[in-house]
């Protein structure tokens, strides 16, 4: 056999290993030398089996062969039956590949002149198949491109990567392998003309996990110069490994057992060893052909977790190691038609359920519900096609495009410079192999393309994958060469801005922004942080905003939801003042699922799009922040942000920071964190008791002890607990205006922001004293048989089981609004009365921002009022100010009426509803508002006042018209706002966090009380420079 390649063709290199024969193969007009099965080591065989493989112990006498391709390692051997060289097995196939176009050039000084830049082939299949005598992987075609190309076999399977516990079988020795083949490299590669310093590590899948794994081993450290990472990492659970030393060593124990070895004997590896046939350690699986093998981490090669590598800089980051990486378009398709067979029937979500829950036993700890939720949303869940195709994107996802994003993203975040693909094309002969569709792109779609298969077999392909495969071919060389692939393609991490390269024949100068943070299965995006109640789990979001969004924002935030800031207020802490929690909690906070709302009339948010859990024990927090990062332990200033502390609205009685409106991701990216405060509502929050127990106000308190956690915690976040602005709509002006009144809130905050609503009503007395508030209280006990002239009448409200019971129905609607108690320790005295004597943080020089919109009273009167649905008469509309005299004390009725009725049809319905409107607008909001500031502006505050916030939808601007471009709803959902409404948002969020940065809102705004002049901003997008002169002065006739 020898004699017949002794001629012009052949070659013989010698090498540590011995005299090599290989032969020079015509590719592409370029001669390129071929020398197949070198060996690197000694045959993993008797002693060896298990174990990291040795060097050759001294070089092959004859020559080697190198023209003959040699055995696959021991695997399934069905999997390969098609080959064109019908494949043999055994376990002596510790072996290497060479191609290259450089022989000529070799160099036994090791010199570098001439030498080619090496690329070292890992070779997917889960880590239980695989071989470097596939066809498909023929490096000849890459090597024509100017580089030498390198492949390595290494064991696969339990002979690979069973873990027994002690040096002779540390796990993974399928990657030792690879180690000492790159060490190989390293030593003999100038003698293939190969430069030894210039050696990139590519591979796809199983791969691809390789690179990763070698890119954070000490051991290979120094090796390798660059990495291409084709759709796979070691990275998953960011707490433990898909495989620790414990499960390793159990599943190595079972497999002992079902080979007749007793696990429990001192010898039981050398039993193992002992077998004879080592087709009897292949694994079977339930259904196809492959069986997924995981590395073991926590051992001498992977010794931590790779997110804790990252974090900790234990990984490979001094060598400076520059990569690649990327992931086809519809990863999961081919992966889930080879492992499930739900995939070749009808498929129904159960079993889609069903398959989810093996993956969390596998991959560990995936919240299925939640993961479930995400991959059906919009999925009809009685279409087999569909439950398919969401599986696929799940399964995609969860194995190799989630896991290869977060490790490069991680990656150039430490620092190195990473490119990212997104692989977008399929060849036909790839789908018709596979029977893939032609619309998707599948997992290993590149590799026809990146081993040049279209210039082998160009009769399979057509011109455009022909010219497409060489122009990947030029990307992945080119990388090889320069550290850079394309002149169009940035980097990964490019000034804060997730960038992907998109790989379509189509269009190669696609850049792609951000098209993985999607990826919610993934645990590369959750992050931690320690507060006084334990550490908090949150996760990091990008992109989740859209296209458009992106342009405008380009932040990535980091969300952290549901913290709890209190004890439970339940038992005898029902109406109480909130305790903070005795000790913090033990377990990881799960910051990345919302909690409950707050005990309320549950018909309020049964559209939310999350439904919603109500419970008492709903003491809790979200905060968002782009600022992490910056966090301080030792609460130093630098890179702290301001922060703006979100108190919702509804009345008192309704509301919660779950609201899918009050999300605060879009505030957070104009460089603020922003914390919003779950609170008591209803009578539960704001019952008066007549002791210490039950105060008043517990709502209040609640917000109050909110926002000392904050103080104490919220540097941990980014936060600066210096520069706090408190701000809301409705009830949460309400709120903000009490906490810049009461006495128990001075100091904790800087800055507040009123929009419509404050607690100042008749300058006589409040909405509801002390009294009535008592009076209120017993009423409802003898509504709930509670005896009202017992003693303990408030323990016998405590022991009331079911919460909902102190739901307050509305005689209409589903609106009941709750008045905070005066004359109480948190509002000793009446706001007029406050101002007069100076009992308010004046102190404190709090700034503060206001206004109302322009119809505060349109859609409130409609919640409220049933006349507001028929035809109104006069009668009708008088009965109703009586009944708000009776509600907000001493209203003089017939003045009120006179005034708002000036000018109207009092026959005309229309104009009667509108006149009603106007006055209750005026009354519960617009002046109340306006006066709290007008009343601070005079005591020397700084007070900034708006109107009039536009809307574009119809002719008037009602109550909390500003909050959906407040909290950058149209940048969340650009499709359901116009471009006016868009780019208002923008200007709105500017506003609003200028305010909180700087105490200034905007350069054309003045103090609302300037020279004796009232000036007043208008918000509107068609002159944002506009300034009214005493907008407010003639719209109330009101005792303030």
């Amino acid at each position: 056999m020898m004699c017949c390649v002794c001629n012009g063709n052949s070659i013989d290199v010698n090498t540590s290993s011995g005299s090599v024969r290989g032969q020079t193969l015509h590719v592409l007009n370029c001669k390129i030398h071929q020398f197949l099965n070198i060996p690197y080591a000694e045959p993993p065989l008797g002693p060896l089996r298990f174990a990291p493989p040795l060097p050759l112990k001294s070089p092959k006498q004859d020559i080697i062969d190198g023209t003959q391709p040699g055995n696959y390692c021991i695997q399934n051997t069905i999997i390969f039956e098609n080959e064109k060289n019908k494949p043999t097995y055994s376990e002596d196939c510790l072996v290497l590949n060479i191609w290259t176009p450089n022989v000529d050039n070799s160099n036994d000084n090791h010199l570098k002149v001439g030498l080619k830049p090496v690329m070292f082939s890992i070779y997917g299949g889960a880590l239980s198949m695989g071989s470097i005598f596939q066809d498909l992987l023929n490096g000849s075609v890459i090597a024509a491109n100017d580089v030498v190309v390198v492949a390595v076999n290494y064991r696969v399977g339990p002979l690979g990567f069973l873990y027994g516990g002690d040096e002779t079988a540390p796990e993974n020795a399928g990657f030792y392998d690879q180690l000492l083949g790159l060490k190989w490299v390293r030593e003999n590669i100038h003698y293939f003309g190969g430069d030894r310093d210039q050696i990139t590590l590519f591979g796809l899948s199983a791969g691809s996990w390789s690179v990763s794994a070698h890119i954070l081993s000490p051991l290979s450290k120094g090796l390798f110069k660059r990495a291409i990472m084709q759709s796979g990492s070691v990275m998953y659970n960011k707490d433990r490994p898909a495989l620790s030393t414990v499960e390793g060593l159990q599943r190595a124990k079972q497999l002992a057992r079902r080979l007749n070895c007793n696990e429990f004997d001192y010898n039981w590896l050398h039993c193992l060893r002992a077998i004879d046939d080592p087709n009897l350690f292949i694994e079977k699986p339930d259904y196809g052909f492959v069986v997924y093998t995981h590395p073991v981490i926590g051992t001498e090669f992977l010794p931590v977790l790779p997110q804790k590598a990252f974090s900790t800089g234990l990984f490979n980051n001094g060598i400076d190691v520059e990569l690649m990486a990327g992931a086809a378009k519809d990863e999961g398709l081919v992966m889930t038609q080879l492992l499930y067979p739900e995939m070749q029937t009808e498929m129904t979500e159960h079993q889609l359920r069903e398959i989810v829950v093996k993956l969390s036993d596998e991959y560990h700890n995936i919240d299925v519900d939640k993961v479930c939720d995400h991959y059906l949303k919009g999925v009809d869940k009685t279409n087999s096609s569909q439950l398919k195709a969401a599986l696929s994107a799940l399964y995609g996802d969860l194995t190799l495009k989630c896991p290869t994003y977060h490790f490069a993203k991680r990656f150039a975040q430490s620092g190195q410079n990473v490119h990212f693909y997104r692989f977008n094309f399929q060849s036909k002969f790839y789908g018709i192999v596979y029977g893939v569709r032609a619309d998707v792109v599948s997992h290993g779609a590149e590799m026809d393309f990146v081993f040049g298969y279209p210039l082998r077999y160009p009769t399979l392909y057509s011109e455009t994958e022909y010219d497409f495969s060489i122009e990947v071919m030029k990307i992945w060389t080119d990388f090889a060469k320069h550290g850079k692939a394309h002149d169009v393609w940035p980097q990964l991490w490019d000034k804060s801005v997730i960038r992907v390269k998109d790989l379509n024949p189509n269009d190669m100068s696609l850049i792609l922004d951000n098209p993985y943070e999607m990826c919610c299965v993934c645990d590369g995006n959750s992050i931690d942080v320690n507060t006084s109640s334990g550490s908090v789990r949150g996760q990091t979001l990008h992109e989740f905003l859209g296209q458009l969004a992106s342009l405008v924002l380009n932040r990535k935030i980091h969300q952290f939801l549901n913290i709890p800031y209190a004890e439970p207020p339940i038992g005898p802490l029902r109406f109480a003042p909130p305790l903070p929690l005795k000790e913090p909690k033990q377990g990881i906070i799960d910051g990345t699922q919302p909690g409950n709302y707050c005990i309320q009339n549950k018909i309020v948010f049964e559209n939310e799009r999350n439904k919603p859990t109500y419970s008492e024990d709903c003491l809790v927090l979200n905060i968002w922040t782009p600022n992490v990062d910056n966090s301080n332990d030792n609460h130093q200033k630098v890179g702290l942000k301001p922060v703006m502390f979100s108190i919702y609205g509804g009345a008192l009685s309704v509301g919660s920071i779950f609201q899918d409106l009050f999300n605060g991701s879009v505030i957070a990216a104009n460089d603020v964190v922003v914390v919003a405060v779950n609170y008591r509502v209803g009578p539960l929050g704001f019952l008066y008791g007549g002791d210490q127990t039950a105060p008043g106000n517990a709502g209040f308190y609640d917000q109050l002890l909110g926002l000392k956690w904050v103080k104490e915690n919220i540097h941990k976040f980014g936060g600066d607990k210096d520069q706090i602005t408190i701000f809301g709509v409705s009830a949460g002006s309400w709120s903000v205006s009490a906490h810049v009144l009461s006495p128990l809130s001075k100091g904790l905050f800087k800055r507040a922001i009123m929009q419509s609503g404050s607690v100042m009503y008749n300058k006589d007395r409040p909405a509801l004293s002390t009294v009535e508030g008592l009076q209120r209280a017993k009423q409802l006990a003898n509504k709930l048989n509670c005896d009202e002239f017992d003693y303990k009448w408030l323990d016998c409200l405590r022991a009331i089981e079911n919460p909902n019971l102190f739901i307050e129905k509305p005689e209409y609607g589903f609106l009941v609004m709750i008045h905070a108690v005066f004359g109480t320790e948190f509002l000793p005295v009446l706001p007029q009365k406050a101002f007069t004597i100076g009992l308010y943080n004046t102190g404190t020089n709090v700034e503060l921002m206001a206004g109302a919109v322009k119809e505060e009273g349109v859609v409130m009167t409609q919640f409220l009022y049933p006349e507001m649905q028929i035809e109104m008469t006069e009668h009708q509309l008088r009965k109703i100010v009586v009944k708000l005299s009776d509600e907000y004390q001493n209203i003089d009725v017939d003045k009120v009426c006179d005034h708002y009725l000036k000018g109207v049809d009092k026959t005309n319905s229309s104009q009667l509803k509108a006149a009603l409107s106007a006055l209750y607008g005026n009354l519960v909001f617009t002046c109340p508002t306006y006066l709290f500031a007008k009343r601070s502006t005079k005591s020397g505050q700084n007070v900034q006042f708006y109107g009039k916030v536009y809307g574009v939808r119809a002719d008037v601007v009602s109550h909390a018209a500003d909050m959906d471009f407040v909290y950058g709803y149209p940048l969340r959902n650009p499709t359901l706002y116009s471009e006016i409404e868009y780019d208002f948002s923008i200007d709105l969020l500017k506003v609003w966090t200028d305010f909180a940065k700087h105490g200034k809102a905007h350069d054309v705004w003045p103090q609302l009380w300037d020279k004796s002049v009232i000036r007043v901003k208008d918000l509107n997008p068609n002159d944002m420079s506009l300034i009214l002169d005493n907008l407010y002065e003639s719209t109330y006739v009101f005792s303030y």
